[in-house]
C-alpha cells in the first residue's frame, strides 16, 4: 500500500475516528483554537506526530486542493477483491453493490460513494482502466465516505457482473432509453447498480449484460441528471421499498 493524503476537515476525522493507518498531521498553524486542540488530543492518543506549518506549505503539500486547515497522511488503504467482497455479503438477506461503468471524475467518484456509504451499499467495483480511483480529491468528495465503502478494482467489468449474476444478484443498469422507470421495479433483492459514463452512457457489453434497463423521468429541458444525483435516486428508492 502506498501513502495516501486524506485533505480536508471531515475526511479527517473520519480516518482519525476509523482508527485508520495515519502516519502524520500537517496542520495549519494559524487554524482556530479549539479545531487545533482537538486534532493535536486526538493524535496524541494515537501516538501520530501533528506538524504545524504555514498556509503555502500546507497548499503545496494538498496540491491544491482545499484543505480547510490539515491534511493527513494515511500508509494506504485495504485492498478488496471480488471474493472479498462476495464473502463479505453472503450472510446477507439482499445485499447490493455498485458498478461503474466508465467514471472518471472524481468528484463525481466519491459524491456515488458518499451516497453509497449512506444508503448502505456493500461495496462499489470498478474497471483498473480509465476509471476514477481512490485518490485524495475523490476522498474529500465523499466527505470520507470512500474511507469506509469498500471498492474493488477489476481487469473486466463484464466478468465481475457475471460472477455477481452466478452468485445470486440481478443487475439494474441506468439507461435513458430504459424500458422502465425505477419505481417500476421490485428492488427487494440482492441488487447490483449500474452506472455508466455522462453524455455517452454503458459500454455496449455492460449494457447487454444487465437484467433490467431502467431511467428516471425527465420533465425539463435537460434530458438527463448527474450521475451521482441518479444513483442517489436508484439507491435510495431501494431503500425506501426495504422498508415498506
Amino acid at each position: 500500500m502506498s501513502e495516501l493524503k486524506i485533505i480536508g476537515r471531515r475526511p479527517a476525522f473520519e480516518a482519525l475516528e476509523a482508527d485508520l493507518p495515519v502516519t502524520r498531521i500537517l496542520l495549519l498553524d494559524s487554524a482556530e483554537r479549539h479545531f487545533a486542540a482537538k486534532i493535536t488530543e486526538f493524535a496524541r492518543t494515537k501516538r501520530i506526530p501533528v506538524k504545524r506549518v504555514n498556509k503555502d506549505t500546507l497548499l503545496r503539500q494538498s496540491d491544491g486542493e482545499n484543505h480547510q486547515g490539515i491534511l493527513l497522511f494515511l500508509d494506504g488503504l485495504p485492498s478488496f477483491s471480488m471474493k472479498d467482497l462476495l464473502d463479505k455479503v453472503k450472510s446477507k438477506d439482499k445485499p447490493s453493490v455498485v458498478l461503474l461503468d466508465g467514471i472518471e471524475d472524481p468528484h463525481n467518484f466519491g459524491a456515488i460513494l458518499r451516497v453509497a456509504d449512506g444508503a448502505g451499499i456493500d461495496g462499489v467495483i470498478i474497471p483498473k482502466r480509465r476509471s476514477a480511483k481512490l485518490s485524495p480529491g475523490t476522498i474529500k468528495a465523499s466527505a470520507g465516505a470512500a474511507l469506509h465503502v469498500p471498492v474493488v478494482e477489476v481487469p473486466n467489468l463484464v466478468r465481475a457482473m457475471d460472477e455477481l449474476q452466478k452468485n445470486g444478484f440481478w443487475l439494474v443498469g441506468a439507461d435513458s432509453e430504459g424500458e422502465s422507470g425505477i419505481w417500476q421495479l421490485d428492488l427487494k433483492m440482492a441488487t447490483g447498480f449500474v452506472f455508466g459514463r455522462e453524455g455517452q452512457g454503458l459500454h455496449r457489453l455492460v449494457k447487454e449484460k444487465c437484467d433490467f434497463l431502467t431511467s428516471l423521468p425527465m420533465h425539463g429541458k435537460v434530458n438527463s441528471l448527474n450521475v451521482s444525483t441518479a444513483a442517489a435516486v436508484f439507491f435510495y428508492e431501494r431503500v425506501r421499498q426495504l422498508q415498506k
